[in-house]
């Protein structure tokens, strides 16, 4: 009996990285989807809390590269890929490949979703994107190795 516990628990332990990993790709979808997220909302969201914060002229929220909402949406992409990229190495590991594995099943992520966001009013996929969120991953996972590696941990 007690060989039974314990393999429930060994798979319960399994399952949940997978369920975090599935319920951010879940929120990346809704993300997509959600009419909310598009850029121009995004673009009046900042536009209120700069006003709010009394940051000062609001102008150039949303003209082009290095506006403010390109700023925000551009590192939203980052941290979120980043996220997901940490959450199925975390998943995969002690799995010798799990660090490739989770930047590669990002990148496929990223890849999907600006697919998906081609089917959806208000939105462009852009291939940039994909490179952000890339990027976003790598560094996510860098971030991680040095931890790994100065706490003396096993990678």
């Amino acid at each position: 009996m007690m060989r039974f516990n314990r393999l429930g628990n060994e798979m319960k332990n399994k399952a949940i990285p997978w369920i975090l990993v599935f319920a951010w790709c879940g929120m990346i979808y809704y993300f997509t989807e959600s009419p909310m997220f598009t850029g121009a909302n995004t673009a009046s969201w900042i536009s209120e809390i700069i006003q709010k914060l009394q940051l000062g002229h609001v102008d150039h929220i949303n003209d082009g590269f290095l506006s403010w909402n390109y700023i925000v949406r551009k590192l939203a992409h980052l941290s979120v890929f980043g996220l997901l990229a940490v959450l199925v190495w975390r998943a995969l590991y002690p799995w010798r490949f799990a660090m490739v594995s989770a930047w590669v099943f990002a990148v496929i992520c990223a890849g999907l979703d600006e697919w998906h966001q081609s089917f959806q009013p208000g939105r462009t996929p852009l291939l940039s994107d994909v490179v952000i969120d890339a990027s976003g991953a790598g560094i996510a996972l860098f971030v991680v190795r040095i931890y790994l590696r100065r706490t003396g941990s096993s990678v």
